[in-house]
């Protein structure tokens, strides 16, 4: 910036040569600039340019000194003091492009909010998790849809949360579980609202989910009706002894269909859990105390002897497995046990489903979801005085809630003395068990 013509000198100018300038000014050629500080970053702008002399040094001085003054009291104004410079046009630029999407933001719509929100969700999410999160979605989208995130107060929300769960009122509502999952989305959205700067709060911060009732999941399958599963039609043996074997180990859906030979210790009477399947993708299990050795029953010994024989010709088949962070990925060859005898291709779970049904009804058992088939082991060892914590260990649990709350249901009928090991185990849960 050039001096104003009124501070020019009276007198002629005379280079400084032998006067240390002043801190933050500096001379190049005949160009007079200052140095300073701006949002971290360090500015040089020229105040002079041709004869410098000491009157001109001292107005850059006093020229600095304002600046410093004016950014310390935060009402800097880099267009005021040099509205030449490249840099404050830059500046002036992000600036308008900054209040531009502010106002975009503030005009944001909730089906929009949705939307970003999801989007964020793929990344270090099981694939599970964010389709999960994308079905429930639905829900505030069909709520608000076009309305503004920020034209949403916290009384829409409550009484959004109050109409959603199923109820006298309203009859076709949501389970509280599902609800909940709802209302997770609902936060999402309006906290990213908040950190966007499109509320000034987040106005979903008071939801609180529903309360669910602690009612046990339970309803295992008894001898009789695993044998039924087994042998009543023995052209699905090979499917059948896939789910009756989970009677006898206690893993998840997604934990049975995931298994590979390579996982099995006959000798050591050993199964290591490391993987699941789910929606046609394998991974580690989803919590660190998933990832486990197990115990195997003598039953379920029986069952893998007969499933690794006919699995021996099996194909090695390369899977890319998805670590616990849902980013990263690991590679493995094994030889899985199961397959869809329709397809050659790991089961899905509707398949599964569909053909579980459908053999129950063929061989005459009421119909429970193959969850059951965990529920019954869990059961079945907790009736014979099991120890929790082996039980707990089996499952692949943290802690004893979830099995006292959902996995587990006392049968009466097959309740003995206590027992405290495997063998005993063996004796106890195993007496009248057929695999023939």
């Amino acid at each position: 910036m050039t001096l104003p013509s009124t501070l020019a000198p009276i007198v002629e100018a005379r280079q400084p040569t032998s006067r240390r300038l002043p801190q933050g000014v500096e001379l190049r050629g005949d160009t007079l600039r200052i140095c300073f500080f701006f949002e971290g970053e360090r500015c040089r702008e020229i105040v002079s340019r041709g004869r410098v002399d000491e009157f001109s040094i001292a107005l850059a001085d006093r020229l600095r000194g304002q600046v410093l003054s004016a950014i310390a009291a935060g009402r800097f104004d880099y267009r005021v003091y040099f509205p030449d410079s490249r840099r404050a046009r830059a500046l002036h630029q992000a600036q308008d492009a900054s209040q531009q999407a502010q106002r975009s933001l503030l005009e944001m719509t909730v089906k929009e909010g949705v939307s970003l929100w999801l989007s964020t969700q793929h990344s270090g999410k099981a694939k599970s998790t964010a389709i999960n999160y994308a079905s429930k979605a639905e829900h505030v989208i069909n709520a608000f849809g076009d309305k503004r995130l920020a034209d949403v107060k916290t009384q829409d929300l409550q009484l959004f949360r109050n109409q959603l769960v199923r109820s006298r009122q309203n009859p076709k509502g949501l389970s509280p579980k599902t609800a909940n999952d709802v209302l997770t989305v609902v936060r999402g959205v309006w906290n990213d609202a908040y950190e966007n700067g499109i509320t000034s709060r987040n106005r979903a911060d008071s939801l609180k989910n529903h309360c669910l009732e602690r009612e046990s999941q339970a309803d295992p399958f008894s001898l009789d009706e695993m044998q039924l599963l087994l042998n009543a039609a023995p052209h699905q043996r090979v499917i059948a002894r896939m789910l009756v074997l989970n009677c006898w180990l206690g893993l998840s859906r997604s934990e049975l269909v995931a298994l590979a030979a390579e996982d099995v210790d006959l000798k050591r009477r050993k199964l290591t859990v490391s993987r699941a399947q789910v929606l046609g993708e394998h991974k580690a299990p989803k919590v660190l105390a998933r990832q486990r050795e197990i115990d195997l029953l003598a039953p379920a010994i029986e069952l893998l002897e007969e499933i690794l024989a006919d699995t021996e010709r099996h194909c090695m088949q390369p899977l890319e497995i998805t670590r616990l962070d849902n980013l990263s990925v690991r590679y493995e060859t094994v030889r899985l046990l199961f397959t869809n005898p329709n397809t050659g291709k790991p089961w899905s779970q509707s398949a599964l489903d569909r053909w579980f049904k459908a053999h129950t009804k063929a061989v005459g058992v009421r119909y429970r979801g193959l969850n059951q088939c965990r529920h019954t082991f869990a059961s079945r060892a907790l009736s014979n005085f099991a120890p929790q914590e082996w039980v707990i260990k089996q499952l692949g649990h943290i802690d004893g809630q979830m099995l006292q709350l959902h996995y587990a249901k006392w049968i009466p009928e097959e309740t003995g003395l206590p027992r405290n090991s495997v063998d005993s185990l063996n004796e106890a849960m195993c007496s009248g068990w057929t695999a023939c």
